[in-house]
């Protein structure tokens, strides 16, 4: 249970250095972009990170993750009301290795985010926007630049 674990705490995980390959910090309340910013220091050979409900998580958060865990492939992000299409964008355009992402129950993002991600994440296998309010026509554009990913969403018109 890692409800408890703050921004310092990250700090001291952050020790581990380039050995952290996963982590999860799902439903960490505490924790912030000032802790996410030691992680994406230190472990820049981070490949898995579930930091779904940590509400402090805002897109500067994302692109520092974005800019210097260039292995990441990947990252949960879902009830982070904090992240938006700008955050996304940074991910889209550094996260290279990127093959899962969830941003379920993301309440900021929008079809152009989603568009940014799927022009430059070609090698996406797996797609969470369950809960998110998209259009169709950008759940049509992910499925037509990432021809192998699996698109987990909760829009009906979507087949």
């Amino acid at each position: 249970d890692c409800r408890f674990i703050s921004d310092f705490g990250l700090r001291e995980i952050a020790k581990l250095e380039g050995r952290l390959r996963y982590l999860s910090i799902a439903h960490c309340g505490r924790i912030t972009d000032v802790g996410i910013r030691y992680i994406a220091k230190y472990c820049n050979r981070l490949r898995y990170l579930n930091a779904r409900g940590c509400e402090g998580l805002t897109d500067h958060g994302i692109e520092h993750l974005a800019k210097n865990c260039l292995k990441l492939k990947s990252l949960d992000i879902g009830k982070c009301p904090l992240v938006s299409d700008a955050g996304l964008e940074q991910l889209a355009l550094n996260s290279f290795n990127l093959k899962r992402l969830s941003l379920k129950s993301c309440e900021s993002i929008t079809g152009r985010g989603l568009q940014v991600v799927a022009a430059n994440c070609f090698d996406l296998q797996l797609l969470n926007v369950q809960d998110c309010d998209v259009p169709l026509e950008a759940l049509r554009f992910v499925k037509r630049h990432c021809k192998r990913c699996v698109i987990e969403h909760t829009n009906p018109a979507f087949f």
